[in-house]
């Protein structure tokens, strides 16, 4: 089935981080510092967060808090369109991460994210990928690996002992790749198998699960290769299928409406775009 994309909001500056919830897509606009409400049955968009710390990548919670990776303050904070905004992490022993950009959350409520330095502005001399685990005192950051250059894009499997991470450098000589994680039974990773390796070209920003387990991924770009793209990977890294984006640079998606078979697509002329697919999305709470 061939995907084709319309444009539903926007364009505005720069949009990442779409979720599916309450019957609405909920986006980021990175520029305007704001979390955006697309409702698909009216086909209006409102502003459902005015101020943000410049979050980039959403995620509900399992009791239904709108967690977020806040990388203009160096955090994963949960936002409240009605309260303050809760810190969740901001620092890893004692220094203030680089800027978080995605995020996971797994059954037990605890969220696994990337902590790129887009803006080489980070003090902790590495890039990594965290899990922030609750505990009957606050949360408990647990660093899980810092070898890669540009974590971005982050899943866990469905029966969550897989961790999917997008490496996500540009140029000749860099790392731009697919790669999944063994996790094991107490926490930790095991060592990474390359999936998917996307050479000189524009690797992954965001991705997403089908119910089956698929990967689909937003990865591409003007400059090269194949263009931009919403891939589509099995489990083990094989490509199924590759359908062409219009507009430059995909950034993250999402799979929503009544029956969850929509996929929504966010980008950096800061649109968002829906295309009705042959898949359905992954529910995991």
């Amino acid at each position: 089935m061939s995907w084709e994309f319309e444009r539903v909001a926007g364009p505005n500056e720069a949009t990442e981080g779409p979720i599916w919830t309450d019957g609405v897509i909920r986006f980021t606009e990175i520029k305007a510092n704001q979390v955006l409400e697309y409702d698909y049955e009216t086909g209006a968009t409102s502003t459902y967060i005015e101020s943000t710390a410049g979050a980039v990548g959403l995620h509900e919670g399992i009791d239904g808090e709108l967690f977020a990776c806040e990388a203009e303050s160096h955090r994963i904070a949960a936002l409240d369109p009605y309260g303050p905004t809760t810190v969740v992490v901001d620092e890893f022993e004692g220094t203030p991460l680089n800027g978080p950009n995605d995020l996971e959350i797994d059954r037990n409520g605890d969220i696994w994210f990337t902590d790129p330095d887009d803006k080489d502005r980070g003090l902790l001399g590495h890039t990594s990928v965290y899990r922030a685990e609750q505990t009957d005192d606050g949360w408990n950051l647990v660093h899980l690996t810092d070898e890669m250059d540009r974590p971005n894009g982050i899943l866990l499997s469905p029966d969550e002992e897989r961790l999917y991470v997008a490496e996500c450098t540009y140029g000749p000589d860099q790392e731009t790749d697919l790669r999944a994680y063994e996790v094991r039974a107490d926490g930790s990773l095991g060592p990474r198998e390359i999936l998917h390796d996307f050479g000189d070209h524009r690797g992954i920003d965001g991705m997403t699960l089908t119910s089956s387990g698929e990967i689909v991924a937003c990865a591409g770009w003007e400059e090269s290769g194949p263009g931009p793209s919403l891939y589509v990977f099995s489990p083990t890294g094989e490509v199924l299928a590759r359908h062409p984006f219009p507009e430059n640079r995909p950034t993250n998606c999402t799979f929503g409406g009544p029956d969850g078979s929509t996929l929504y697509v966010a980008d950096l002329t800061g649109s968002l775009y829906a295309a009705e697919t042959d898949l359905m999305g992954y529910t995991r709470f």
